[in-house]
């Protein structure tokens, strides 16, 4: 029963079963009251309760939880009801009949959030408007549309076009698709078996910041799918994206400072990234029982081929230092690899210790002297070293006065290790004390002083920081608040970087507080 209605059942009684509409497909009756426009593909691809099978719990279970990631129907309930024995029931096994009522949720529906920011003291406001179509074209497509946007005071500096402000505007629209669309070959009974999803975004965003101005246009294509209980995989076969930053929007003492630093110009420059990644998911966490899990997260990427095989198709120009160019604007060429490890220890009830272990590499070649900006690794914040400010980490020893005035400090490779010990403190309210480990590190770049990874002092050049944070857990969402003090720092000269021990800690340059929505791994 595809559109059930429990309310109106118990009002109507036996009358809300008058005047239905019944359907006959591959073994099950489909009843609707009045017009129903879902397809009936999308509920057979997830049925595992088919006519003539022995009763099993696990194809029910299977059923159940296809059904649910559907993200249609509000309430599911599959009831098994014994019959009267049938003449051909020789054995007297027993008959059953299966029926499943679903009731949906609205087809549409819309959000309206508002947000405060606060940037390195720089208070400000967004907000974003959320559209939802859960069946666009009665396929049970999830079309998500938004609109969003951020204003956030500067202080006494002013943006590159003379505003006492900030800006970002931007828009997406996502259609998540349940099954595979595959221009090859039909993959229906893949379908079934893992659940796959075709996934399209399209968005554009638009940034006025102090020093430039930039607008970037993406889209992306590609699948998800289970694996089996625990894992889950996802390929994006394009990821495009294309940076525009106009050269008469470039602060002058920015564009100095990028010019003078080669290895990150083509960084600040306009360009397209295309992205082939694979991603590999694994997590054996049971909501229903409190025991330790693990959590594994591999991502592979590599970019640039496709367009260097269009461009030498179409034998596209190259420009003044070399690097090809599709439409006249050059295109990024990286290969980028990273592994995200967790252990989750549940010592009692309410106390876990959470381990995390991260390592990255992205490799520039062919087209490219340098990742692109978006793509770079960076250090610190409220998920990361929480001493740390963001981007405010490395690379390296690096110390040079140009972080302070353009916190972008960043890197190729990524090494990084955190533990946090969480505990039950009252009402709401949990607490954590936690240590941080890790650092950036460029691959090539020697124009930041002590910013290249070297395997023989690499280990020399991480920073320690350790805090306590405390976690108002509201059920739906948690808000977080850490304290991060430094205890190593590798910027400082080599005798003086354990900063406990050497001389007294100072709030304003050793003390950082992070804010969070959610545990920050």
């Amino acid at each position: 029963f595809t559109n059930f209605d429990q309310k109106e059942e118990l009002a109507l009684r036996n009358d809300y079963y008058n005047d239905l509409d019944t359907t006959y497909i591959n073994g099950v009756y489909f009843i609707s009251k009045g017009q129903d426009k879902l397809k009936k593909r999308v509920v057979l691809q997830s049925n595992f309760i088919e006519k003539g099978d022995c009763y099993s719990l696990n194809n029910a279970n299977k059923t159940y939880k296809h059904l649910t990631s559907l993200r249609l129907f509000k309430i599911i309930n599959i009831k098994f009801r014994a019959v009267d024995s049938l003449a051909n029931d020789s054995l007297n096994l027993g008959y059953l009949n299966c029926r499943i009522n679903l009731t949906p949720y609205y087809l549409q529906s819309y959000t309206v959030e508002l947000q405060g920011t606060n940037s390195y003291g720089n208070i400000g406001v967004g907000g974003s408007f959320n559209y939802q179509h859960r069946s666009l074209f009665g396929g049970a497509e999830i079309t998500d549309f938004r609109i969003h946007g951020a204003v956030e005071a500067i202080g006494e500096q002013t943006s590159i076009v003379g505003n006492s402000y900030t800006t970002e505007l931007g828009s997406n629209v996502t259609i998540s698709i349940p099954k595979f669309i595959l221009p090859i070959f039909k993959a229906e009974k893949f379908s079934k078996k893992y659940s796959p999803k075709t996934q399209i975004s399209v968005g554009y965003n638009f940034q006025d910041r102090i020093s430039y101005r930039r607008s970037i246009a993406n889209m992306s294509y590609g699948y998800i799918w289970d694996g089996n209980r625990y894992l889950r995989h996802s390929v994006k076969l394009l990821e495009l994206n294309a940076v525009n930053l106009p050269g008469s929007y470039i602060s002058e003492r920015f564009k100095n400072w990028i010019d003078s630093t080669t290895y990150l110009k083509s960084s600040y420059e306009n360009h397209v990234v295309s992205v082939t990644n694979y991603s590999l998911i694994f997590n054996n966490q049971d909501i229903k029982k409190r025991r330790d899990f693990f959590f594994f997260k591999l991502n592979a990427g590599i970019s640039g081929n496709i367009l260097s095989a269009v461009s030498s198709l179409i034998d596209a120009d190259t420009t003044d230092n070399g690097s090809y160019t599709i439409l006249g604007i050059p295109f990024s060429q990286y290969a980028k690899f990273d592994l995200d490890l967790r252990y989750y220890d549940r010592i009692s009830g309410s106390n876990t210790i959470a381990y995390r272990i991260f390592g990255g590499v992205g490799i520039p070649y062919g087209n490219s002297e340098s990742l692109p900006f978006e793509k770079l690794y960076f250090s610190g914040g409220a998920n990361s070293l929480r001493a740390w400010n963001v981007r405010d980490l490395g690379p390296g020893s690096y110390s040079g006065e140009n972080s302070t005035r353009f916190p972008n400090q960043t890197g190729d490779i990524k090494l990084e290790a955190n533990v946090e010990y969480r505990f039950k403190m009252f009402w709401l309210m949990e607490g954590a004390f936690f240590l941080d480990i890790g650092n950036v590190w460029y691959l090539k770049s020697d124009q930041f002083e002590g910013g290249l990874f070297h395997k023989d002092r690499f280990y020399k050049e991480f920073a320690v920081g350790s805090g306590f944070g405390t976690r108002f857990d509201f059920s739906f969402f948690i808000f977080r608040l850490d304290l991060g003090v430094k205890l190593r720092d590798p910027s400082l000269p080599d005798n003086e970087r354990w900063i406990v021990g050497n001389r007294p800690l100072n709030w304003q340059d050793d003390f950082t507080v992070n804010i969070g929505i959610g545990y920050p791994f």
